[in-house]
């Protein structure tokens, strides 16, 4: 009696907490791959630490106000990809890799069936997210019209609209599957350090 007892109770555990993926039809249904005509992958940021540059340093010491206005002009700032949202140029990304429909598919399905469908409330948020790789989806006039971005030093991601469905990453390997897809496309993940 124990024995059924306890195999009614496995059974029920897996469907209570298993978790439904997503079929094939039903990934090529879900927005933005569904719209989307090409996708490509990218890093950026990678020189910067986070999205404040390096303050400047006083004026004195040697340092005048001419050495200070040079400096100011040279500087360069960290980019925010939703300002390049709808344009061809793409200034400032240091790398891109353009997906062929194999990766494209090998990629939505990493995106939504890694962790299952039903997301958990349970969230943890990290404040830094300063997102150095995204994907960025293209309509049928080569604009861009969605943004996945990605931290994978905080483990968080952000799509730039609301129109995508949410994406459940929140199970243990998902970040480091996604990591080691944009790592084997020879991407970097992680800030450069000069220190």
């Amino acid at each position: 009696m124990k024995k059924i007892l306890y195999l009614i109770f496995i059974f029920c555990s897996f469907i209570i907490f298993g978790q439904k993926k997503y079929s094939t039809n039903e990934i090529l249904k879900i927005f933005p791959f569904s719209k989307a005509t090409k996708v490509k992958m990218i890093s950026y940021n990678k020189d910067f630490l986070s999205e404040f540059p390096i303050p400047l340093p006083p004026i004195g010491h040697g340092i005048d106000s001419a050495t200070i206005k040079k400096m100011m002009a040279e500087q360069k700032f960290p980019i925010k990809l939703e300002n390049i949202l709808g344009k061809e140029n793409l200034n400032g990304i240091d790398q891109s890799k353009t997906l062929n429909f194999k990766e494209i598919f090998e990629l939505s399905k990493l995106l939504y069936n890694t962790c299952g469908k039903f997301s958990s409330d349970l969230r943890e948020a990290n404040k830094c997210f300063f997102p150095r790789n995204a994907i960025l989806f293209y309509d049928e006039n080569d604009k861009i019209f969605e943004i996945l971005e990605i931290c994978f030093e905080c483990q968080r991601i952000r799509f730039t609209s609301e129109n995508s469905l949410e994406i459940n990453e929140m199970c243990l390997n998902f970040y480091s599957q996604l990591e080691k897809l944009f790592k084997d496309n020879g991407f970097q993940t992680q800030p450069i350090r000069n220190y």
